[in-house]
């Protein structure tokens, strides 16, 4: 029950449109916390604890800016002036405080809770290796279900969002997704999933064990065969083009090349052999974009590559920084400070909600520290994964996918906000999850449980 708790809640976050709606984040939270209460703790060895440590130590300065953003009248001026001006245009006197809202920092911290809660969860799930091989199979075909939605309902009614209407993106694929990018990223890590097994056994040709006469055996047999991986890889791909993300389709094939590289590079290939997978891999990554990346092309003829808006909505992130660096606007309070900073080049058609680029929208909020010290535990983790898909002997492909998976979410929200979509976002963290427990020597987990 606990680990169909954990599954429910990774399968089903980007079907609410997204899981943006702050119910929702409460839902998989509870639903989170109860698959981790009841988690069997018999395969977390000392090791995996230190593993997570730099996560554990990052919530805890992340809760302490939170207090510290919330505190009433704080010592040392550091109180937002808004709450000034604000007193003095009402003609009474209001408490003073960093946040420049009452509870945004506290609402805020939710989803950064259920992300850390999904990564443990998935990691816990993954310290054995069969298990996180099932995990790795189930999401990649989670993601292939929501492709087949995407791309069937583009062709069925093309205007269309679940119940409602499209507003944006009229034209395009995005699935359950209200933002194309979102879903062409959401996609792309599905069409990484299927891919780098795809890979592994091209490598080995070896014939799979017959199944036993298990129901679930017999499926995870017939749906990791290569016929199942290839059919799943093509769907996610043709989905990430159909959104017609630039972003997104071309961050998607560097994951492709960045996980093939990754796997051929410990293997005894010779100097000629190894160039020779390079160019021709190079040359399928071509095709595909010329191929299936039709529109996203046509896109960056018609635009090029650079956004004139977002590049003026970083300046005014970077100006928000430069006010306030060291505790940030509050956590969760970029939509309501920015008008503030908003500037005639902008226009003023629509809402900007987010800076589009997460670690900016971070140091905005939290402070340059506390986003520095959550870029480095990030950064930790990504090297961590990517030492471990250069050394690992047995299940490599696991920390390859981590990896991969990683480097495109996290540069694909440095220009753009993908990770802070919970339906992304968990998914995301489970994949990271998975690769993280697996980057660790399995040698280390022959003693179980001694952590306590």
């Amino acid at each position: 029950m606990s680990r169909f708790l954990a599954f429910a809640v990774v399968a089903l976050a980007p079907l609410p449109l997204g899981s943006t709606d702050q119910i929702w984040i409460c839902i998989w939270c509870v639903l989170t916390a109860a698959s981790l209460v009841t988690a069997d703790l018999d395969g977390v060895a000392r090791d995996d604890v230190r593993l997570l440590m730099p996560l554990l130590a990052t919530l805890a300065v992340v809760a302490a800016v939170i207090v510290a953003q919330e505190w009433r009248d704080p010592p040392f001026g550091l109180g937002s002036p808004l709450w000034q001006t604000g007193s003095k245009w009402l003609g009474s006197p209001s408490s003073s405080r960093v946040s420049t809202t009452v509870n945004g920092p506290w609402l805020s911290a939710g989803y950064t809770l259920l992300l850390a809660m999904v990564l443990v969860r998935a990691f816990v799930i993954s310290t054995d290796a069969s298990s996180a091989r099932r995990l790795l199979l189930l999401l990649a075909w989670v993601g292939c279900a929501y492709a087949v939605y995407g791309i069937l309902a583009e062709i069925g009614d093309p205007n269309g969002l679940l119940s409602r209407r499209k507003e944006a993106y009229l034209g395009y694929a995005t699935g359950t997704f209200v933002n194309r990018n979102t879903a062409a990223v959401f996609w792309g890590s599905s069409a990484v999933l299927f891919l780098v097994p795809l890979l592994r056994f091209a490598h080995r040709r070896e014939r799979p064990e017959a199944p036993s006469p298990r129901l679930l055996d017999r499926i995870a047999f017939y749906s990791s065969s290569p016929a199942a991986l290839g059919v799943g890889f093509a769907v996610c791909l043709t989905a990430t083009a159909m959104t017609g993300s630039r972003a997104g389709l071309l961050l998607s094939i560097c994951a492709f090349l960045l996980a093939c590289a990754l796997y051929l590079a410990p293997l005894p290939l010779g100097k000629l052999r190894r160039w020779g997978l390079a160019a021709g891999t190079a040359v399928v990554a071509l095709l595909i974009l010329q191929l299936v990346g039709g529109t996203v092309a046509g896109r960056i003829g018609a635009y090029g590559l650079i956004d004139e808006q977002r590049f003026n909505a970083y300046q005014r992130s970077i100006a928000m920084i430069r006010d306030y660096p060291l505790l940030g606007i509050g956590w969760g309070n970029f939509e309501s400070t920015f008008p503030a900073y908003r500037t005639a080049e902008l226009g003023s058609l629509g809402i900007w909600d987010r800076a589009h680029s997460t670690p900016l929208e971070l140091a905005a909020e939290l402070g340059l520290p506390t986003a520095a010290l959550i870029v480095a535990c990030c950064l930790w983790y990504v090297y961590l994964l990517l030492r471990s898909s250069l050394r690992r002997k047995r299940d490599r492909y696991i920390p390859i996918v981590g990896v991969s998976v990683a480097a495109l979410g996290l540069i694909h929200s440095g220009i753009d906000f993908s990770l802070q979509i919970p339906g992304f976002g968990i998914f995301f963290a489970a994949i990271a999850g998975c690769g993280l427990a697996q980057s660790l020597p399995s040698e280390l987990r022959k003693e179980r449980g001694k952590f306590e």
